[in-house]
């Protein structure tokens, strides 16, 4: 049997109602038997712990198992049930220490008539016997004199205890425990005093464990075993008032709040017998949240029982043959787009516009409002900006990022200036790195995105280069009126909120687009590596000094003519081009083994991030030192040798296209004139999707960003950039996908404890300015390495370009879909699509995009249309609308995202229809109260009272009758009821079954536009207190004195504990402020009219 998956957890608890308001704190349960040595001495060994899933001793290898999910028997459970119900439950029991809940159990033992006074102290003995945890390693066998050297100690910790009267049996003196036993008496006699937390280190503590416990756990512990005084089963169940730290009695000094002892006979009778599975099923039922919710909160003995009842009736059966030794690793997380799909689709689009008004993705039809928004956004944040980034986690991220953006700017440089015939290349790369990077870093909206060299542009360059060159133009003349054209587009659309038509840019869109720029990569770099053997066979091999004065001849007519070989030619050629497959492959391995490296079992955690972070720069270095030393003459990277731009013929800046007489014998006229701006509207296209891609992935909801973003400022920012790089013939960098994720990832701040088996808590990220201004800076510095540069041959950089297209493909649902495509059906991935979708209608979807991909591929190669290639990629964004005749909203949700709803479909300022279970009408709404599907008015509950009885011979039988015959209750008990104190101090109790009330409302500041949505539960003054510092910024900072609330009809009144309950469901208000001489602030709610 294996507990409930974590859904149907959760859609249980929606179904619970009136838990208490301060929910109990996460439980770690240990688990410890009796052992029994062949000298015959005694002691608890751990065995088993759980803090949410179990972990086990493996004894032949003295060693933990991996956390995997917990399996109780079905005996054992049944075991348990049947102990708690015949046992003793003591709650809510007040001691200081393990000694004194001993001494507790002993006596109830004893008043009960369950044992007599001998019996009771033996078991009390019993339960002091030494507790030895995995962490301390296997008992040793002590001799003769270290058995006489404890007892002196013993002794002597009696003397300064004072000698207390009751001590455990002699016999087992030399195992007691240190926490209860005569072994730590002055321990107990601290810990009465309240002294105890200065000796929590006398003992043995597992402190590297205790780092991944949640700072509020409280301990479990529970004790098993058989003993031979014992002729019938003791189970006692204990629930202490107030936790207390009892010594080191878990392996971890945390307060201990639960007890469970059960002790069997060595020699039972039938239908007596406890084994060890009715421990274990104990501690995997503390580890249910629901389960320590409800013993949390028991009465009784019934309560306890029914919790149990609670906790067996929510989990599975496994079968029959199956291997306990089967661990079931846990759940790697609920997939978000899984549990996003299961949300109703009204709530969906509600909520995606809410997002993007908070982004900043919405028109708000004023010049410039959008940038206004952005810099109101950003401004409170700028100064904490660059203090954020004074920690020592942003020193790793900029060194590790330093060189993940050095590589594709070389990269991209060398085939940029291939391209080009080295009118661009990488010493303007580099230079362009620093007046972009600096520039972006201190003025952007989002610091967090990278720029650098992308595909697109890299196609884009090459098309026109290739034009320019077809048609005797001057590059770099028409490029820059083209860049300053598109620098003037882009405030254009920054002016009109262009920025907000960047939501009908999906997934279709993006995959389209990052699967076409893969595709490019990898054709230009095997394209680029096997024509190194045409350029070798072109090398040349003269015949010079001969008779004849002849230089082409063959070897042997040159010698027999008296000359001599000279010339590259002469003595290399296929021996350069196996060198350049060995560079290529070499490099493109090593990058891609080591990124994956991350994810495998060798080697630590920092060494194998460490190999996965810099596996680029390893494999540049790698492959450059094996040609280095080989000495072969393999085309080298192109730069000059000083701080010049790589082409002779030109300056750094390109001054002759400014000059009019000049700039007359450039380029014809119409050209600059009228064929730039058309270039520009293409380049600009090119240049808003590539940017705005990239800061949508990157102020994801998942980030969990704080400051806000920026799409309209990181616009102004980059038409700036790009002037200025066109001015100075530099490439127009912008931001860059792959850079930028890594940057996030490198600066996310996750919780420092993680419980066994599940990852840290993602927190957020660092949000701050100084690694990229430092990884600019850095980059403009390297113009300094060029003798440096110079040795990197070419192929290697070629093997880093099939490495980006490589990794480009993975994670692409469209990739994987195409494998699909090839795929039998029992041998398909468990893709979350397929389980919402039919295959016949993913492989339809699959083929619209590969058509797409095919003409995107047709345009951008023939040369008469590759100039267009741009407007194709609006091109696809209209397939896209198109295509929603053909699939239902439901497939593209599961398959896409959904475009943006219509002008025409209004907004319900946050008003959901769909309930949990039921669609009510507007309305009936707060006529109508929903539970479990049906109205509450209908719902009828009786609670029926079992009879446990005194029955001690049980069978098994029974016990599952009683369990197929429970049926869930209400988990609504009776302290748990919501109270509700009036001014009055009269407490009035809701009759079982009414759920809280909750109210919406629907506020804003005056200054500002957009409503903000309050679900108010429960409706009191200091939670409406609460909730309005909460939600507003403007109200965070300040002393409210009063709320008072303004009718429609003029009528002002203060808001008190007796007139909140009056106000009315889906009221609208707008709020203001006004603050007294001593600072204090009242806030007035004034009604609107819908």
């Amino acid at each position: 049997m294996k507990p409930n998956s974590e859904e149907e957890d959760m859609g249980r608890a929606e179904s619970v109602g009136g838990w208490s308001e301060n929910p109990p704190a996460p439980i770690f349960t240990e688990l410890l038997e009796l052992t029994e040595y062949p000298d015959g001495a005694k002691e608890w060994k751990e065995v088993a712990r759980w803090v949410k899933y179990e972990e086990t001793v493996e004894e032949a290898g003295n060693r933990w198992s991996k956390p995997h999910i917990s399996t109780p028997a079905l005996q054992g459970v049944l075991q348990l049930r049947r102990l708690l119900k015949n046992g003793i439950v003591l709650l809510d029991l007040e001691a200081a220490n393990f000694k004194k809940i001993c001494n507790a159990v002993m006596d109830v033992l004893v008043t009960q008539g369950d044992v007599n006074k001998e019996i009771g102290g033996k078991f009390r003995d019993l339960l002091l016997f030494k507790h030895r945890h995995q962490f301390e390693g296997p008992r040793k066998v002590e001799t003769g004199l270290t058995s006489v050297i404890k007892e002196l100690l013993v002794q002597k910790l009696e003397k300064k205890a004072g000698n207390r009267s009751i001590e455990p049996s002699k016999s087992n003196s030399r195992t007691v425990s240190r926490r209860g036993s005569s072994g730590n008496l002055l321990n107990d006699h601290r810990a009465e005093n309240g002294d105890w937390n200065k000796n929590v280190d006398d003992g043995k503590v597992n402190r590297p464990f205790l780092k991944k416990l949640p700072g509020n756990s409280e301990a479990a512990i529970v004790l098993e075993g058989r003993a031979s005084f014992i002729q019938k089963p003791i189970s006692v169940f204990i629930r202490l008032l107030k936790p207390v730290v009892l010594g080191d009695l878990p392996e971890v000094d945390i307060p201990t709040k639960y007890l469970y002892f059960v002790v069997g006979s060595a020699a039972p009778r039938k239908g007596d017998k406890v084994t060890c599975e009715s421990g274990r099923a104990m501690g995997s039922a503390f580890s249910d949240k629901y389960f320590a919710r409800m013993i949390h909160e028991a009465d009784s003995k019934e309560d306890i029982v029914e919790a149990l009842d609670e906790y067996v009736d929510s989990i599975k059966t496994l079968p029959r043959d199956w291997n306990v030794k089967n661990y079931i690793e846990p759940p790697k997380g609920e997939d978000e787009k899984e549990k996003e799909l299961q949300v109703n689709e009204e709530d969906v689009i509600d909520d995606d516009r809410r997002s993007r008004e908070a982004s900043g993705l919405v028109r708000t039809g004023k010049l410039f409002g959008g940038l206004i928004n952005d810099i109101k956004r950003k401004k409170p944040h700028y100064l904490s900006d660059f203090i954020d980034g004074f920690h020592p986690q942003c020193i790793s991220s900029f060194l590790f990022l330093y060189f993940a953006c050095l590589a594709p700017i070389i990269a991209f440089g060398a085939l940029l200036g291939e391209a080009t015939k080295q009118r661009i290349a990488t010493i303007e790369g580099l230079v362009a790195g620093l007046i972009s990077g600096v520039a972006f870093s201190l003025f952007s909206g989002q610091p967090l995105n990278l720029l650098g060299s992308t595909g697109p542009v890299y196609v884009f360059e090459k098309i026109l280069y290739e034009m320019c060159d077809d048609q005797n133009w001057d590059y770099l003349s028409l490029r820059l009126w083209i860049g300053i054209w598109v620098g003037f587009i882009l405030l254009l659309l920054v002016m009109f909120d262009a920025s907000a038509y960047v939501c009908y840019i999906t997934r279709f869109t993006e995959e389209l687009f990052a699967t076409l720029v893969a595709f490019i990569f990898i054709m230009s770099a095997f394209k680029n590596t096997f024509g190194i053997s045409e350029a070798v066979a072109n090398w040349p091999c003269e015949c010079t000094d001969s008779n004849s004065g002849l230089l082409n001849q063959t070897s042997a007519e040159c010698y027999a003519d008296g000359g001599e070989l000279t010339g590259d030619g002469c003595e290399h050629g296929d021996d350069v081009f196996l060198m350049s497959l060995i560079l290529f492959f070499g490099a493109f391995f090593i990058s891609i083994t080591l990124k994956q490296f991350r994810t495998t079992g060798y080697l630590p955690t920092s060494i194998r991030h460490f190999l996965a972070d810099f596996a680029v720069i390893i494999g540049i270095l790698s492959m450059t030192l094996l040609d280095y030393f080989y000495g072969l003459p393999t085309p080298k990277l192109v730069v000059p040798g000083e701080f010049k731009p790589t082409w002779e013929g030109r300056d750094w800046v390109v001054s002759h296209a400014l000059l009019f007489p000049e700039h007359l014998l450039t380029n014809p006229w119409w050209v600059d004139v009228f064929l730039a701006p058309v270039f520009a509207i293409l380049a600009t296209i090119l240049i808003f999707m590539d940017q705005q891609i990239t800061a949508v992935i990157v102020n994801r909801k998942e980030y969990k960003l704080q400051k806000g973003c920026g799409y309209h400022l990181d616009l102004l920012v980059l038409a700036f950039v790009i002037i200025i790089s066109s001015v100075f013939g530099l490439p127009w960098f912008i931001a860059n996908t792959i850079p930028s994720i890594n940057h996030m990832q490198s600066l996310t701040k996750e919780s420092t404890t993680s419980i066994p088996g599940e990852k840290p808590q993602f927190l957020g990220v660092r949000e701050q300015r100084v690694t990229s201004l430092a990884i600019a800076i850095l980059t403009g510095a390297s113009v300094l390495m060029t003798p440096v540069l110079a040795l990197l041959p070419m192929p290697v950089l070629y093997g880093v370009f099939l490495f980006m297209g490589v990794m480009s493909l993975r994670g692409l649902q469209f990739f994987d879909r195409i494998l699909l495509l090839f795929m039998p059906t029992k041998y398909q991935p468990n893709y979350t699509f397929l389980k919402f979708v039919q295959l016949s209608r993913v492989h339809l979807f699959t083929i619209v995009q590969v058509v797409s991909l095919i003409i995107l591929w047709a345009v951008k190669s023939y040369n008469k249309t590759s100039i267009a290639f741009p407007v194709m990629l609006v091109v696809i964004c209209v397939i896209r609308k198109m295509i929603e005749c053909i699939f239902t909203n439901g497939e593209l949700r599961a398959l896409d995202d959904l475009l943006p709803e219509r002008k025409k479909d209004k907004r319900k300022l946050g008003y959901k229809k769909s309930m949990k279970g039921s669609q009510i009408d507007e309305s009936d709404e707060e006529d109508s109260i929903i539970m479990n599907g049906m109205p509450s008015g209908l719902l009828k509950h009786k609670k029926e009272k079992k009879n446990y009885g005194d029955t001690q011979h049980i069978s098994i039988d029974t016990e599952l009758e009683e369990l197929m015959s429970f049926e869930p209750k209400l988990k609504m008990k009776r302290k748990s009821i919501p109270k509700v104190v009036s001014n009055n101090s009269v407490k009035q109790l809701k009759p079982p079954g009414y759920p809280e009330k909750v109210t919406l409302m629907f506020l804003r500041m005056i200054d500002e536009e957009v409503f903000i949505p309050i679900h108010l539960s429960p409706v009191t003054y200091p939670n409406l207190l609460s909730t309005l510092v909460t939600k507003f910024d403007a109200l965070k900072d300040k002393k409210i004195k009063r709320l008072l609330q303004k009718t429609q009809a003029g009528i002002t009144f203060v808001l008190d504990e007796s007139m909140v309950d009056y106000i009315e469901n889906r009221t609208v208000f707008v709020m203001e402020t006004s603050t007294d001489d001593e600072g204090l602030t009242s806030v007035t709610l004034r009604e609107q009219t819908l």
